[in-house]
C-alpha cells in the first residue's frame, strides 16, 4: 500500500476547490485510490499544524499512486488544483508495500 498526503495551507478559490473535489473523485476511483481521512479540524497533540485541512488517499501500491499522479486525466486538472488551494503533496510508501 502506499499513501497520498495532502496538507492544505489555504483554500484560494473555494468554487475551484469543489470543482477540483468533483473532478478528482472518479479519477481517484480508476487508479484504485479511496480517500482514506479528510480533516478540518485537528487535534494538534505537539508542536504546530499550520494546515486548513489535511487528506489522506490509500492506493494498493505506490506504483498506482504515481500511475494515478502521472495519468492524463489527472494532469489535466492539475491546473485547477494550482488555482484552487496551496498544498503540499507527497506520496508515502507502506512499509507493507513491496514494489
Amino acid at each position: 500500500m502506499a499513501y497520498l498526503v495532502v496538507t492544505i495551507k489555504e483554500i484560494l478559490d473555494q468554487e475551484a476547490f469543489d470543482e477540483y473535489a468533483e473532478k478528482v473523485q472518479p479519477i481517484l476511483q480508476k487508479y484504485d485510490g479511496w480517500w482514506v481521512a479528510i480533516e478540518a479540524h485537528h487535534e494538534t497533540r505537539a508542536g504546530t499544524w499550520p494546515y486548513v485541512r489535511t487528506v489522506l488517499v490509500e492506493f494498493p501500491s505506490i506504483g498506482r499512486a504515481q500511475q494515478w499522479y502521472d495519468s492524463p486525466e489527472y494532469r489535466e486538472i492539475i491546473p485547477l488544483r494550482q488555482r484552487a488551494i496551496d498544498a503540499n503533496i507527497v506520496m508515502v510508501r507502506s512499509l507493507r508495500d513491496k514494489e
